[in-house]
């Protein structure tokens, strides 16, 4: 492009001058002959400066081209690099892939075998603990067989030894008027080495009489077996349930008595439920049996309720209290309802008690209730002591 512009311009100056050197002809025509030596050597050295550019032009292309080569050359170069990098890698590649190929498969031959072993060594191993393990649960179940079959012995020879301590405790309690002595203590001692098992046992036997089955609950009592609770609860419902004949003697009737006394020693949930039912019972069912254990039961389930402080007695309790009036009862049986009421703010009880005449011929008993209300209502207690007076004036009066 150079070149073109170069020559391009020469031409331009070289018809300038042609055109120039005709129009000084047209103008003069006489113009002297130096002036066209002068031309011819402008001319001359155009041409040596073109021939020069073209030099120059020629050596700068040559560069060119070399360093064209060159690079040519180095990318020719990079090029060959490049694909021999690739080649060696894809050889590479392709000889890792087929080496890990021959190493998995050999490794997997080689584990399948191991595998296959261990498995063989593994399942006889197995079997012969299987085989082991059949025998061992034969032999447990032999042995299973064997300790049913001694257990069944075992239980042969407790029942027979129960019946023989059931036996043997009936026949040392035949004898015997009075177990326990005025301190509670037991006068016997072949009474007090009798087993609780067979005392039990004789409670609960039902061919047996009231009167020997009434001692072995004593016994159990006086030792403070919490046990003899539920045999004599059974026994007292069976009393009831049975149709006693009370007309033999009233040492049936003071056995019965008797046995809601000893669970009246023992404070615990299973005797406060069992005398709420029974006394229930007593209420609801046959009159007869109610003269006979109502007041019994009154004093032992006050008795609990004041050591278990539990109140859920206290509105059976207060209804029985019309009931008592008809009843024989000791000093103790007003003392501890009236404490029972007092216990857990039932007033109206140990008004019940004065009002229906219950503390008549017990003025002891009368004084405690009294003291009892002074603190729940006064007026209450000063209206009764003033009609006391009245009544005591009266009395002399018409005496």
């Amino acid at each position: 492009m150079k070149k073109f512009i170069t020559y391009l311009s020469l031409t331009i100056l070289f018809i300038i001058g042609i055109t120039f050197s005709f129009a000084q002809q047209n103008q003069n025509t006489q113009k002297s002959d130096p002036e066209v030596e002068v031309l011819k050597k402008r001319i001359s050295e155009l041409e040596s400066k073109l021939q020069t550019v073209e030099s120059v032009e020629k050596m700068e292309l040559a560069a060119k081209l070399a360093d064209a080569n060159a690079k040519l050359l180095n990318a020719e170069i990079d090029r060959f690099k490049r694909e021999l990098k690739d080649a060696n890698d894809e050889w590479l590649r392709t000889w890792s892939l087929w080496f890990v190929g021959i190493i998995g498969f050999l490794v997997l031959i080689i584990g399948g075998a191991f595998w296959f072993w261990v498995r063989s060594l593994i399942a006889d191993r197995v079997e012969k603990s299987l085989n082991g393990f059949k025998e061992a649960v034969d032999q447990v179940n032999v042995l299973k067989n064997e300790l049913k079959e001694a257990v069944g012995q075992v239980n042969i020879l407790q029942d027979q030894i129960r019946i023989l301590e059931r036996e043997h405790a009936a026949s040392v309690l035949e004898g015997s008027v009075h177990i326990p002595d005025s301190q509670g203590r037991l006068y016997s001692e072949t009474i007090n080495a009798l087993p609780d098992g067979g005392l039990l046992d004789l409670i609960a036997d039902k061919t047996r009489g009231l009167d020997f089955r009434y001692k072995a609950a004593e016994v159990l009592a006086v030792r403070e077996n919490p046990k003899v609770v539920f045999p004599v609860l059974k026994l007292l419902n069976s009393i009831v349930d049975s149709q006693v004949n009370w007309d033999n003697g009233n040492i049936l009737e003071w056995y019965s008595r008797n046995l809601v006394d000893f669970l009246g020693q023992f404070h615990t949930q299973e005797v406060y439920e069992g005398l709420m039912k029974f006394l229930n019972r007593l209420l609801t069912e046959d009159p007869k049996y109610k003269e006979r254990f109502l007041t019994r039961t009154v004093f032992s389930l006050a008795r609990i309720s004041v050591g278990l402080h539990k109140s859920g007695s206290i509105s059976i309790l207060r209804g029985v209290v019309t009931d008592l009036k008809e009843l024989c009862y000791p000093d103790d049986t007003l003392r501890i309802l009236a404490e029972c009421f007092d216990k857990f703010d039932e007033p109206e009880g140990i008004k019940e008690i004065l009002k229906n005449g219950l503390t008549n011929m017990m003025p002891e008993v009368e004084t405690q209730c009294l003291g009892l209300l002074q603190k729940h209502d006064p007026d209450f207690v000063k209206e009764w002591q003033a009609q006391k007076e009245t009544a005591n004036t009266q009395s002399k009066e018409s005496s």
